[in-house]
């Protein structure tokens, strides 16, 4: 029985060894650095002046547009990365008659850059267009 009771006392010691090698290989989520972010700011063609103010939000992991939203434009998950002080995000917002919103961006500090791509396949002629946001961080209270 000695022999038996070493085997245990080592299978048990080894379970116990294991399972701290097991949870160092899992990486716990990194907390939503942007979600409850919104930047107000101003919008236009690339290559063309201002034309209008635009307000994008991160909230509960979705991405927003509020200006595009009036075109049928929806809410859409949003990717980010961080790299040095800067992070970097994309969405597509669909719209279910006008194509999708491919979304790039850039945060540093409160502000927000980014360009976007109207991409819409229709029978009587493609639309591919390019936009340019820059915004301010916007407090909330």
């Amino acid at each position: 029985m000695p022999s038996f009771t070493r085997v245990s006392i080592f299978s048990v010691m080894l379970f116990l060894f294991e399972i701290p090698l097991i949870y160092a290989d899992m990486q716990l989520p990194e907390q939503d650095l942007i979600d409850g972010l919104q930047f107000q700011g101003q919008t236009g063609e690339l290559g063309k002046g201002d034309h209008h103010q635009d307000t994008i939000t991160f909230k509960n992991g979705q991405f927003r547009s509020l200006d595009c939203e009036e075109w049928g434009f929806g809410p859409a998950s949003y990717k980010y990365m961080r790299e040095g002080d800067s992070i970097h995000f994309s969405a597509t917002l669909p719209s279910p008659d006008r194509g999708t919103l491919e979304w790039n961006g850039t945060i540093k500090g409160e502000v927000a850059e980014a360009e976007f791509r109207w991409r819409h396949q229709r029978w009587y002629g493609n639309i591919d267009r390019r936009y340019w946001f820059k915004g301010k961080l916007k407090k909330t209270e």
